[in-house]
């Protein structure tokens, strides 16, 4: 049965404005960015105010609801206000003293001979340290050998997200650190995360993370994309020719996802690689990093002083979970401000706005990876520093918003952080069953280039309804993303497509995808952060 032109100009209008609240907090554009593609905004102005009616706001600290801190009402009964002088008996802005801690207790038995799984898990960390992170340790996400035998590397690629995925391999090897105590995992995650020191600070501005850098003369990198050639025509490939990174050339033009792996990767590293030095660092760079964002108003602004062309304004969940990890790195008050700001409950509603993640089902599926990531460090730290009724909040948005469209869909990742993280009684076997299948399922290293042909091909109506009202009209992609007709059901991890992360793909494909390569291979950072955080939980054993 064919809506009838009213109905659908009717359902077009939903849709709009529903759009326009999914745009201001989606994941919409290229390649795995979420680019705002459209968006001429600069800076915000002057105003810091979100949600209040204040003509002149005379917070010291943006987006307070209230800055009294010497209130001298008498009778005050005011139960949700932040004033420190009053009467109060519900603090709204409730922090715990730092430091606080939440981590694993460190009892996990390694005595038992390796199961398959971590049989696997060991060639996939040997198959990255030896060909996926080239000259100063950054990941690559493609890696193309001469022939099949893979003895010799003809070019690098898919340089673009090497920040995020650099941040959730480090993630991967502090948890398998933490469960083995083996000293190349130490090594593997301080590389990591000295790599993404040097993202930082390669770029000459404070605060500014680069997505990619490496030497000028890497013959499988630079050269192979054209040299300096290419790097001119390009706005986000710069060279540097003098000081301390003489000779590297970076990629810029960074996105808040590239950022959403980095704080992952410095957050977990610090908490569980006993590293003096390292963890020194980390703290300054998280510091430095939020400082430049929170004089800018939360946007990422590049090396020429505007924002990036690439998704550049960090949304409110972000905020306070960076701000969160910067507060617990740190202990610096005015990071715990930034805390306090996006846990008052007036707040609340606008929370819920921003992470709105129900058409990244259909769209652009990777924001759902995005949203994780972001939610695992923000509900282990919230639990130990956020009162009892906040960390409830944001317990529930994750349960309602971000993880709801994925439960149960072959995706590890999202499963291990549900598990961990989310609304989860160890009782509901499904989740273990569906865990230990898709690990299991998952092909052995090294992850080479395959195509799939997915059997299960019964349509999802809504896919389908929605994929041709944007043929219909064309300017609905803009909004939701480019949407296909897909599958009723996910489909098991070896009917899913090949591609750098498996679990920021979307698995209701209905077309066949990828093509068969052995030449060329992708780098496992998915295996290996699903499986030793599975791990570091405790949610699968040794010998599994």
């Amino acid at each position: 049965m064919r809506l009838s032109g009213t109905l659908r100009l009717a359902l077009v209008l939903a849709f709009l404005i529903a759009g326009f609240t999914f745009f201001a907090g989606c994941s919409c554009g290229d390649d795995d960015d979420d680019d705002d593609s459209g968006d001429d905004d600069t800076l915000p102005v002057d105003d810091d105010d979100d949600l209040d009616d204040d003509e002149t706001d005379d917070d010291t600290v943006p987006d307070w609801p209230d800055d009294d801190t010497g209130d001298d009402d008498t009778g005050d009964d005011d139960t949700g206000d932040d004033d420190t002088g009053d009467d109060d008996t519900v603090d709204d802005l409730f922090v715990a003293d730092w430091p606080q801690s939440n981590i694993e207790t460190q009892d996990y038995d390694e005595n038992p001979s390796a199961g398959t799984m971590r049989l696997k898990a060991e060639d996939y960390d040997q198959f990255h340290l030896d060909w996926h992170q080239p000259y100063y340790g950054s990941t690559v996400g493609i890696v193309v050998f001469t022939d099949a035998n893979r003895d010799t590397v003809s070019s690098y690629g898919d340089f673009g997200d090497s920040c995020i995925w650099t941040g959730t391999y480090a993630t991967s090897q502090a948890f398998r650190y933490y469960v083995t105590g083996e000293q190349e995992a130490k090594d593997n995650a301080i590389r990591a995360v000295t790599s993404l020191d040097r993202h930082l600070h390669v770029t000459g501005r404070p605060g500014f993370i680069a997505r990619y850098v490496a030497p000028q003369d890497a013959p499988e990198m630079y050269e192979a994309f054209g040299g300096d050639t290419w790097c001119e025509g390009h706005h986000s490939c710069h060279h540097i020719e003098s000081g301390d990174y003489a000779g590297d050339w970076w990629d810029g033009n960074t996105s808040r996802d590239q950022y959403t792996g980095w704080f992952l990767g410095m957050a977990t590293v610090y908490d569980l690689v006993d590293d003096a030095p390292t963890r020194a660092m980390i703290a300054a760079n998280v510091a430095e990093v939020l400082d430049e964002l929170i004089a800018n108003y939360w946007w990422i602004i590049d090396v020429d002083g505007q924002p990036t062309g690439a998704a550049p304004n960090v949304l409110p969940p972000q905020q306070l979970n960076w701000a969160l990890i910067g507060y617990h790195l740190t202990g610096e008050d005015r990071f715990k401000a930034e805390v306090q700001k996006w846990i008052a409950d007036d707040k609340r509603d606008y929370l819920r706005l921003m992470n709105i993640t129900i058409m990244n089902r259909y769209g652009d599926y990777y924001g759902n990876n995005l949203g994780h990531q972001n939610f695992y460090s923000l509900l282990r730290l919230g639990k130990v520093y956020l009162g009892a009724d906040d960390y409830a909040f944001l317990l529930d948005m994750f349960d309602t918003q971000t993880h709801s469209h994925t439960r149960l869909s072959h995706n590890a990742f999202f499963n291990a952080i549900h598990m961990s993280q989310g609304i989860y009684t160890p009782s509901k076997d499904e989740y273990q069953d569906q865990l230990e299948e898709d690990l299991g399922d998952f092909r052995d290293a090294p992850n080479t280039s395959y195509a799939v042909d997915p059997d299960d091909t019964a349509l999802d109506p809504v896919s389908v309804f929605l994929h041709d009202l944007i043929v219909q009209y064309p300017f609905l992609g803009d909004l939701f993303g480019n949407i296909e007709p897909q599958t009723l059901d996910a489909h098991p991890v070896l009917q899913q497509c090949s591609t750098d992360f498996l679990w920021q793909r979307n698995p209701y494909r209905f077309e066949p995808c990828g093509t068969d390569n052995e030449a060329v291979t992708r780098p496992g950072v998915d295996y290996l952060v699903a499986y030793w955080m599975a791990a570091y939980h405790k949610f699968i054993d040794k010998a599994d």
